[in-house]
């Protein structure tokens, strides 16, 4: 088994995190690639350490590219019949290796497994996955992408046979979203999916950039390309863009990047949040799923908000979306 680990200024948790793989690793066969991705803190020290302590610990330093590029670097290092990924602050319980080897007796191309969120109120929330297993390919699950945050959320809540991540990668061009993308993929070729309810991965919130009360530049163009990846996995599936498929995308990006998008955009100066929605309505994620005209269900305010934008009521959609901000 492969455990790839993205370090980006983890210096505070980095100690933690492979302590609790070694832990985890004890009378098992396992390596860990450590990816510093220009780290500007201890980080790369702390790696070094290791790899020169363990034999089956490698450290990999490269520039800053981001997760994705050092979690593609990992993968063309990996050896193991099984990848895993576990993040630099986050921690593995020591029955990791145990279960998930129990787990891959029969070869599934993937495992997923339940994890511990721990919130940064210290409180922890469980989430277990009910034991199930997928025998008849994975192309039957691409239609509940927003149902199923067990297969699609993270990378790190499953374990991927290696041979079925020959030629996947994650989109480097993709800053947000791009798990989701590389999970898609994967699920899109398995033959053979495993849920077991063992509870195997700690993970510690932070306070993220996503909830920054700043404009996030390029955030529309990062999520039209995560459309067009979406649809592309989709258009190579035995399923394809069936009626199932399609309302599930619809609901996806209408009810929850959509929303996203708008609040983005009123982050702007006033000057320029109309001009902002206005490429938000001529993107090609929104008119398609608009020119799909499928009924999902949202809230009334939902409703209202995406009544107004599919018929470019703009000012009056601006007026609502101060109203609401003012209201919250």
């Amino acid at each position: 088994m492969s455990l790839i680990t993205p370090v980006f200024n983890g210096e505070a948790h980095l100690h933690r995190c492979v302590e609790s793989i070694i832990t985890a690793a004890n009378g098992y066969t396992i390596e860990l690639i450590l990816i510093d991705d220009g780290s500007t803190d201890n980080s790369g020290a702390i790696g070094r350490e290791y790899a020169e302590r363990l034999e089956w610990v490698h450290y990999v330093h490269q520039e800053n590219k981001g997760p994705s590029a050092a979690r593609n670097v990992g993968l063309e290092l990996a050896r193991g019949d099984y990848i895993g990924f576990v993040d630099c602050d986050d921690c593995i319980a020591p029955t990791y290796v145990s279960e998930l080897l129990l787990a891959c007796r029969d070869t599934p191309d993937i495992v997923v497994y339940g994890y511990e969120r721990k919130l940064l109120n210290e409180q922890a929330r469980i989430f277990s996955p009910k034991p199930v297993r997928h025998e008849a390919g994975g192309h039957e699950l691409l239609a509940n992408v927003n149902g199923d945050h067990e297969l699609f959320w993270f990378p790190w809540t499953k374990i991927f046979r290696s041979s079925l991540l020959q030629h996947i990668r994650f989109d480097e061009n993709m800053k947000l979203g791009e798990d989701t993308i590389f999970n898609l993929q994967a699920v899109s070729k398995a033959q053979y999916i495993v849920r077991i309810p063992d509870v195997l991965y700690s993970y510690n919130e932070t306070q993220g950039s996503l909830s920054s009360p700043t404009y996030k530049p390029g955030l529309l163009e990062n999520m039209e390309h995560h459309f067009k990846g979406r649809l592309l996995v989709h258009e190579h599936s035995n399923e394809g863009l069936n009626n199932s498929v399609r309302t599930d995308i619809t609901k996806y990006y209408l009810s929850h990047i959509v929303p996203w998008l708008l609040s983005n955009a009123m982050r702007l100066d006033k000057s320029t949040q109309l001009d902002e929605l206005a490429k938000i309505r001529n993107s090609q994620l929104v008119k398609t799923c608009f020119n799909w005209k499928l009924k999902i269900k949202v809230s009334r305010g939902q409703t209202a908000i995406l009544l107004l934008l599919r018929f470019r009521m703009l000012r009056l959609l601006r007026f609502l979306l101060v109203q609401s901000r003012s209201m919250s």
